[in-house]
């Protein structure tokens, strides 16, 4: 019988013998993407020793114990426990994200996206292994990575209010808390929500999903074709439309109930469109919106003229909305720039309308959705995909950033 290829694959069930890994796994693997607040630790500094212990607390929790009068086990959780077998360790363990995504002396000379710094003055992720017989599940907890270029005077700590605090006071509350903001998960669904719980109890934090907005699909895209390259071999390029645009009745209206009192979540009439493209003719595009200019309208929109109505059609994601690309930035997204050109004349669609958003990019090298991503590898670690690395994680961290500052509209303004 043939050994199975599972170079490329993101599974990790196996019917040889696992071994123990010395670093987390990051490439050929499908990650759903979470944010984290800031992990109360306390005065105890998070050694081994206090991780070791967590771990225990953990692995108490998976293999059933009573927590708050309620029996949490994986049986309960309808895990194919018969499939991955019984639980034999939980870990904790620190690792530098230099041994999973490359030397970081290789953004010298890489591109403004690339590059980056750790927020908070952490540069060390924290490493969650669930392992059974015959499967293991991972949670990566990883610095806020983010540009340069894109800092803001303003920490969130700033916006706290502490009465009758002093400087002094406010540096020994940080030395409390660990930022860790960026949480890659490997597991299935209901695992996930006994982690994000367990973590949320554990470091009085708080866990929610991270949805990716147009923005960081785009740029880590551009980003991409700035690191790697464009092939013209390989499967297509493919990337996913999605439109905030509620379905409406004959007269008009949208389709509501009127005598409800409840809100309900009204599906678009139009769910998602893929275009794909060939990879002989991804160079095409990038050369042509290179040479493009910003194109004026003569009669310019209300959303053109209005933040508020960009922001009303975009909907409730902060990352979509393309109020982030005016005149003067369309040269940082060529390729973009040319694809929003050849829909409008082919299709007449108007990509850069705010109601009009990207939810997923797909190609020879990644895979990122609005929760998801999975970079690809073959074979060795080269300088290119780590620099391509170094892009995502500073692009997610950025992602991060940005809701971390107040919105200029708040929520439910029309």
């Amino acid at each position: 019988m043939a050994e199975r290829d599972v170079s490329t694959s993101d599974t990790f069930y196996s019917e040889s013998p696992i071994v123990e890994d010395v670093i987390p796994p990051f490439f050929n693997t499908t990650f759903s993407t979470h944010r984290v607040s800031p992990l109360f630790i306390g005065a105890q500094s998070l050694d081994q020793t206090r991780l070791d212990l967590l771990a225990h607390r953990l692995r108490d929790t998976l293999v059933g114990d009573v927590v708050r009068g309620i029996q949490i086990g994986l049986e309960s959780l309808e895990t194919p426990s018969g499939q991955v077998g019984p639980l034999r360790y939980v870990k904790f363990r620190w690792f530098s994200p230099s041994d999973v995504l490359g030397d970081r002396e290789v953004l010298d000379d890489a591109p403004d996206r690339a590059r980056g710094e750790a927020g908070e003055g952490s540069d060390k992720g924290l490493w969650v292994e669930i392992r059974h017989e015959n499967a293991a599940y991972v949670a990566l907890l990883l610095p806020g990575y983010t540009n340069l270029h894109q800092h803001s005077s303003v920490k969130p700590s700033d916006w706290a209010m502490r009465p009758g605090r002093t400087v002094t006071d406010n540096s020994l509350d940080e030395a409390r808390f660990l930022h860790l903001p960026l949480l890659l998960l490997r597991m299935p669904q209901p695992l996930k929500h006994v982690i994000g719980d367990w973590l949320s109890t554990t470091f009085d934090c708080r866990v929610s999903k991270l949805s990716l907005g147009t923005k960081t699909l785009v740029n880590v895209w551009e980003g991409w074709i700035e690191t790697m390259g464009l092939s013209n071999k390989g499967p297509d390029f493919v990337v996913t439309l999605a439109f905030n645009a509620p379905l409406r009745d004959g007269e008009g209206a949208l389709n509501s109930d009127s005598d409800s009192d409840a809100e309900e979540t009204i599906e678009p009439g139009l769910r998602n469109i893929s275009v794909a493209i060939a990879p002989h003719d991804l160079r095409r595009f990038l050369r042509t919106g290179e040479r493009l200019r910003p194109e004026v309208s003569d009669t310019p929109t209300l959303w053109e003229k209005d933040a508020r109505e960009r922001r009303r059609l975009a909907g409730g994601n902060i990352d979509d909305g393309w109020a982030w690309q005016t005149a003067s930035s369309n040269g940082d997204q060529p390729f973009t720039t040319a694809l929003g050109r050849y829909l409008q004349h082919h299709l007449a669609l108007k990509l850069f309308h705010p109601s009009v958003r990207i939810i997923q990019i797909s190609c020879g090298g990644f895979v990122l959705a609005q929760s998801r991503l999975k970079i690809l590898r073959r074979g060795d670690l080269t300088d290119d995909l780590s620099r391509a690395a170094w892009m995502f994680a500073t692009q997610l961290g950025g992602r991060i950033r940005g809701d971390e500052l107040p919105s200029v509209l708040p929520a439910g303004v029309p």
